[in-house]
């Protein structure tokens, strides 16, 4: 019997030093466990890298080598090089092009993989599965506002996107924003959002704080992810006499600085705590924790998190029209959904879900099994 190879290229898949990308390992291991496909898993690395093939979690990972200048200047000069490396990993595992039935990049830059093999093989399906609103890639690097460099990096991501048979948004607004570009013709299209191993994130008894209303947030501290909103909300509930409160803030980065100074500024130390990082098989101790999940990101394609805390039986605020919004029952989006960098009215729905903890309700299931089974089929694969 022939293997045909399900090829997943992607710049994000965890190591065990370094967790980022553990949406797509959930979204390759419900692949895999389809047993219709030979899955791979390539990922690249920087022309000087010493970095090796590796296993994480029983998943071999393929590293290959891309050429490119920092900072995403000029991307594609050196494509022809990237591609070479690419095929010689393959030929070097003993994978024939004409084994190959789909290749599955991540991100538009990496488009370029896929299509090269369809190139050779026509056969081969094409997926290019977009993460984020800037699709195409525009506000990368130090040159993102010279309009010549941007017209540059459109140009590019607009042919690497006209030749891929399927694209993959994780949100309809991460589609329906591809949609804008008028020079991309769509042949066909999958919204796939990022689902939940419900065998990692599930609800356990015995870790909350009855003494307290826990608030959990889960991010890098970068100005769209806006901490800052959430502890403005905190302090008005203070002020209002609310003090059996308390928040907790995961992650690292730019604006951590100026939230601790908001905390010390505003004598909230005892509501507040920050944690560097959770390894990732504890998370469900941490969301299991937590009253409410409140993420106030404006910028957010979808955002795994907070469906892992709806997992663990706890529910979320988000900002509306971000991709998590579609998941939200209509009628149930007044509960759970705020203003860009509303404060004031972040502290009204924390108070009101506190004082009353409304059940919250999403459209579907969002177990990742489920997902993945529905898009092979939507595909044809499955």
């Amino acid at each position: 019997m022939i293997k045909l190879y399900y090829l997943t290229i992607t710049p994000f898949f965890p190591t065990i030093n370094d967790f980022r990308g553990p949406f797509i390992y959930d979204q390759v291991k419900a692949i895999q466990e389809k047993g219709q496909f030979e899955l791979m898993i390539f990922k690249p690395k920087s022309w000087y890298s010493k970095e090796e093939d590796y296993e994480f979690e029983g998943m071999k990972v393929f590293r290959f080598k891309k050429f490119e200048l920092p900072s995403n200047i000029l991307p594609g000069l050196f494509d022809f090089l990237s591609v070479w490396s690419f095929k010689r990993k393959l030929k070097s595992l003993g994978i024939e092009i004409n084994s190959i039935s789909v290749a599955h990049s991540h991100v538009t830059g990496l488009g370029i993989f896929a299509n090269s093999l369809k190139r050779v093989n026509p056969k081969i399906k094409t997926v290019l599965q977009h993460h984020g609103f800037d699709v195409l890639s525009l506000e990368n690097g130090r040159l993102r506002k010279l309009e010549c460099h941007r017209t540059w990096v459109k140009n590019y991501g607009i042919k690497i996107c006209n030749a891929i048979d399927v694209h993959v948004g994780v949100s309809n607004k991460t589609l329906n924003l591809l949609e804008q570009y008028n020079q991309i013709t769509i042949k066909e299209m999958y919204t796939l959002y990022n689902g939940v191993d419900k065998n990692k994130f599930y609800p356990i008894q015995g870790y909350k704080n009855h003494n307290f209303f826990t608030i959990g947030c889960i991010a890098n501290f970068w100005p769209l992810k806006d901490q800052i909103t959430l502890l403005k909300a905190t302090q008005i509930l203070v002020k209002q006499g609310v003090t059996n409160l308390f928040v907790k803030l995961v992650g690292s980065g730019e604006t951590l600085t100026l939230c601790k100074d908001f905390v010390q500024e505003n004598e909230l130390g005892n509501f507040v705590e920050f944690i560097d990082s959770i390894p990732h098989n504890q998370l469900v101790h941490f969301y299991n924790s937590l009253d409410l999940f409140v993420l106030p990101s404006y910028y957010e394609a979808f955002g795994c998190v907070y469906l892992e805390a709806h997992a663990c039986g706890v529910p979320f605020i988000a900002v509306e029209g971000q991709g998590i919004a579609e998941l939200l029952l209509e009628t149930d989006k007044e509960n759970w959904l705020i203003k860009k960098n509303n404060d004031i009215e972040l502290s009204e729905k924390i108070f009101f879900n506190k004082k009353n903890k409304p059940k919250q309700w999403l459209i579907n299931d969002y177990n990742i099994n489920n997902y993945v089974s529905q898009f092979l089929k939507a595909i044809n694969l499955f």
